[in-house]
């Protein structure tokens, strides 16, 4: 069967197939998964895997890049809190150990606030409490670091110069004080400090003076002079600041207006003084110096109120007693004088001192010869004469003779 067109294989013929019946034509293309979607369906599904994407991208980003910084930064914030809490809770009984002074205990609440927190206030409460427990070397040391971390803080420099001064370094003081009015020029508790450090160099100056002049040395006596006018200059100078910029204290008022004694400004001085006693009655110093400043004016009744206002506050004060036995015995004003008065309190005044000042047993023989008893008068003012000159005072041992001599020479008569 050469000729048979489909010569047979072995295998069964597929049959044809039967035209597709009514209603499948539909079906069939929608089901086929060979057809491609329609354009627009396309760009739809194009642009939604785009977004979505991105979405996910950003999300994932903005995941990795901002969560460690979130946690550096709440571990920064959490550690500075707990540092503060920590400064704070230490410091706070640092505070009420100073209070009861107790002092130890101050000084490892505040080494443990420094620790928490290293800050100027941390280091000037530990220095406070390092002086108050007798250790200032240390303490200098701590106010020398809290100035360097805020050199604006004036109290720092107030605290540290005052400790200096109370040590006997005046000199040092003034140089704090000094450093502290370059980065605080308009601290009024500054200039009044730097001004009681300037009057304790200057006493300091007038003893230099005195002991020159004893000495014989002219020249040496003449600088110290110098010296103790241009301190005195100086230390007003940082008074009338302080007093400007608000510093309204008794303590203040009384150094000013001692000053001003000293100068011979007394009406000044008084108003000064006035000011110092009024603000704290019980200034005995204040008082003191208010005192020979209306005395030098001519008010002795004034002056006699104060004096007595001192021995009230202070009894039995040489210094008080000896002025005042003095004005009792030399007051211009006759009506001011009394001379029993004047040989009383100038006996307490030297035998408080143990007879061993000079100006006191002068002011005992003055009080004897206003009283008229000149065998009294002669006999304490060689004393006074053996005595200046003992202590090498030729100033007042010149004085002291003057008046022997006229003692002599009335008793003589």
């Amino acid at each position: 069967m050469a000729d048979d067109p489909n010569p047979s294989t072995g295998l069964p013929l597929k049959s044809d197939p039967s035209p597709p019946r009514k209603g499948r034509v539909h079906t069939a293309v929608a089901d086929d998964p060979g057809l491609p979607p329609s354009k627009p369906l396309q760009v739809f599904l194009l642009v939604a895997l785009v977004i979505t994407g991105s979405a996910y991208v950003a999300d994932e980003w903005a995941e990795m890049t901002t969560t460690p910084v979130q946690a550096r930064y709440s571990n920064r914030l959490r550690h500075l809190v707990q540092s503060q809490s920590a400064f704070l809770q230490h410091t706070a009984a640092g505070q009420e150990a100073m209070g009861k002074k107790r002092f130890d205990q101050a000084v490892s609440e505040f080494r443990l606030a420094v620790q928490a927190q290293n800050n100027a206030e941390g280091h000037e409460n530990l220095g406070n409490a390092l002086l108050q427990q007798g250790n200032p070397d240390a303490a200098f040391a701590q106010f020398r670091e809290a100035v360097r971390l805020n050199p604006s803080r004036a109290s720092v420099y107030t605290l540290w110069g005052q400790a200096l001064v109370s040590e006997g370094k005046p000199e040092e003081a003034v140089h704090v004080y000094e450093d502290g009015l370059q980065c605080n020029t308009n601290a009024g508790d500054i200039h009044y400090n730097l001004a009681v450090a300037l009057q304790h160099i200057e006493q300091s100056a007038e003893a230099d003076r005195r002991q020159a002049r004893a000495a014989g040395d002219t020249q040496k006596a003449e600088a110290a002079d110098a010296q103790c006018k241009l301190l005195t200059a100086q230390a007003l100078q940082h008074y009338t600041k302080a007093s400007r910029m608000g510093v309204t204290s008794a303590a203040l008022w009384a150094g000013y207006g001692d000053l001003l004694s000293q100068q011979g400004k007394y009406a000044e001085a008084e108003a000064a003084l006035i000011r110092a006693v009024t603000q704290d009655p019980k200034i005995a110093a204040g008082h003191f110096q208010l005192a020979v400043a209306q005395e030098r004016l001519g008010k002795y009744a004034d002056a006699i109120e104060h004096y007595q206002i001192v021995l009230t506050l202070t009894p039995n004060d040489p210094e008080t007693l000896n002025h005042l036995a003095l004005l009792y015995a030399t007051a211009a004003n006759p009506d001011a004088r009394s001379s029993k008065m004047a040989v009383l309190l100038a006996t307490r005044a030297s035998a408080a001192a143990s007879h061993q000042n000079a100006r006191f047993m002068d002011t005992l023989a003055r009080s004897y010869a206003a009283d008229g008893d000149f065998f009294q008068a002669i006999s304490w003012e060689e004393k006074a004469v053996r005595r200046a000159t003992q202590l090498g005072e030729q100033d007042w041992a010149r004085q002291f003779q003057g008046r022997y001599d006229l003692y002599v020479e009335h008793k003589n008569e």
